[in-house]
């Protein structure tokens, strides 16, 4: 039996309400007469407001549902797996219960796309991987991993900077210049953000705040900068803080982007974070004098 596909493709999405709203438009485009009616009742659904419902996220796309929608859709088997799995991620409450259907979703996608989509989820599971590509502007690394290895802190095996260096090229985020030498390009995984990417780059993020933990104890005082400050604040204060957090992150690039003779990797966090819920008092009464 054969299928008749959509033009856009249900695997290049990680949110379904994304995928539904671009197969729309798509289909709106080459014939004026479609609409959420027509799809309902492809789909034998008889709310013709249950599209736009899910569109809005006033609804969720139950799984009950998958069914009716891939065959509306015209999808595959392997395709309504997979949007049942999108469902599943993109209402998911939990950071947990994301990470668990995001391996199931990947193990879902056609075999190009999940060599990419595992790589980069490898990609941001080690500290090293990225201070290896930044360590290639200060350390000349050929066809040695060793000295890239022992110069990393903590340092790391030179089996698992060369694992690095493979990884990085898979990604087309180094390659050999003339000379021979690894340097790292102008790409980044983080141009076209998604849950996804948000998912794995909190991971990493997690990782770096190992690392500046362990550099309390591990890192000489004159070779870092640590502090803290508590403070109590209101909500146009904290985002006072946040924009100037920001701002104080963009220039640190700027100089960072116009620095020479670099012979060294840094890292640096900045976090702020609520330590209490928002309280909420009553406004006093002034009496006129």
């Amino acid at each position: 039996m054969g299928y008749i596909n959509a033009m856009v493709s249900v695997f290049d999405f990680l949110d379904y309400r994304k995928y539904l709203a671009e197969y729309y438009r798509q289909k709106k485009s080459v014939n004026r007469h479609f609409s959420y009616r027509v799809i309902m009742e492809k789909a034998g659904i008889p709310s013709t407001g249950y599209f736009s419902e899910v569109l809005s996220g006033h609804r969720n796309l139950t799984r009950a549902k998958i069914p009716k929608f891939a065959k509306a859709l015209g999808l595959s088997p392997a395709e309504e797996q997979y949007l049942g799995l999108l469902a599943a991620f993109t209402d998911a409450k939990s950071e947990a219960a994301k990470q668990t259907i995001y391996e199931s979703l990947v193990q879902a996608m056609p075999v190009k796309a999940q060599r990419l989509k595992l790589n980069q989820r490898e990609y941001f599971s080690k500290w090293y991987y990225v201070a290896v590509r930044e360590a290639l502007a200060v350390v000349d690394v050929r066809d040695d991993a060793e000295p890239l290895a022992s110069a990393l802190r903590p340092a790391i095996t030179a089996a698992q900077a060369r694992g690095a260096l493979k990884l990085l090229e898979s990604l087309q985020l180094i390659v050999k210049d003339a000379a021979g030498r690894w340097r790292a390009t102008q790409a980044s995984l983080l141009s076209h953000k998604d849950e996804a990417t948000s998912l794995l780059v909190r991971g990493f993020q997690s990782e770096m705040i190992d690392l500046a933990r362990q550099a309390l104890t591990q890192v000489a005082p004159e070779e870092r900068d640590i502090s803290c400050v508590t403070m109590s604040v209101s909500e146009r204060g904290l985002e006072r803080v946040k924009a100037m957090i920001k701002e104080c992150r963009d220039r640190i690039v700027e100089i960072v982007q116009s620095d020479r003779g670099e012979d060294r990797v840094i890292q640096m966090n900045l976090q702020v974070f609520p330590m209490t819920i928002p309280m909420t008092f009553p406004k006093a009464n002034h009496a006129e004098a």
